[in-house]
C-alpha cells in the first residue's frame, strides 16, 4: 500500500527540475492526497510516459488516474458478468416437417423473385426463423440461395453472380 508521501517523492524524481509554488504544492496535495495512492502511483508513471518534459501538470496526473478508475471499473464489472451465472439456454423444438414446408415454400418465392423483392423476402425469412417455424441453418440457406438467385455479392449489391 503506497502512500501520499512515497508518491510526492515519486513526482520529485520522475520531475526533478519542477519547482512547484506554495499554492502549486498546496492544490497538489489537496487534490491528489485523498485519492487512492496505489492507483495515483501508476497514473504518475503513466502521465511521464505520456508527457515526458521537465515539468508536470496537475491535470495530466488528474486525468491519467480518472482514466485507470475507470479502465478498473469496467474491468470489475467484465470480471462480475463474466462470474455471473449465465443464463439457462431454451432449447427450442422445431417441427421437421413445418421446416421442410417452410423451406418449400420459400424457395418457391425466391424463384420467382426479383432484385426489388430482396429485402422483403429477407424479412419473410428472419420472421419466420424468429417465429420458430424454421431452423436457422435453414433460413441462412435461403437467403444465400436468394443471393445467389438474385446475383448478389455479400452486402445485397447487385452483380456479378459469385
Amino acid at each position: 500500500m503506497r502512500t501520499w508521501d512515497e508518491n510526492r517523492e515519486a513526482m520529485n524524481q520522475l520531475w526533478p527540475t519542477h519547482e512547484w509554488t506554495n499554492e502549486e504544492r498546496k492544490l497538489v496535495c489537496e487534490d491528489l492526497s485523498p485519492l487512492d495512492q496505489d492507483v495515483l502511483y501508476d497514473a504518475i508513471r503513466n502521465a511521464k510516459r505520456n508527457h515526458d518534459t521537465p515539468f508536470v501538470h496537475l491535470k495530466w496526473l488528474i486525468d491519467e488516474y480518472a482514466l485507470l478508475v475507470l479502465l478498473r471499473k469496467r474491468a470489475a464489472a467484465r470480471a462480475r458478468a463474466l462470474a455471473a451465472e449465465p443464463e439457462p439456454r431454451q432449447v427450442v423444438k422445431i417441427d421437421a416437417d413445418e421446416n421442410a414446408r417452410m423451406r418449400s415454400e420459400l424457395k418457391t418465392v425466391i424463384e420467382n423473385a426479383t432484385a426489388g423483392d430482396y429485402h422483403s423476402i429477407v424479412d419473410v425469412i428472419a420472421d419466420q426463423a424468429a417465429k420458430c417455424k424454421m431452423e436457422m441453418s435453414t433460413a441462412f440457406g435461403l437467403i444465400t440461395y436468394l443471393q445467389q438467385r438474385l446475383g448478389m455479392n455479400n452486402g445485397g449489391r447487385i452483380g456479378d453472380a459469385a
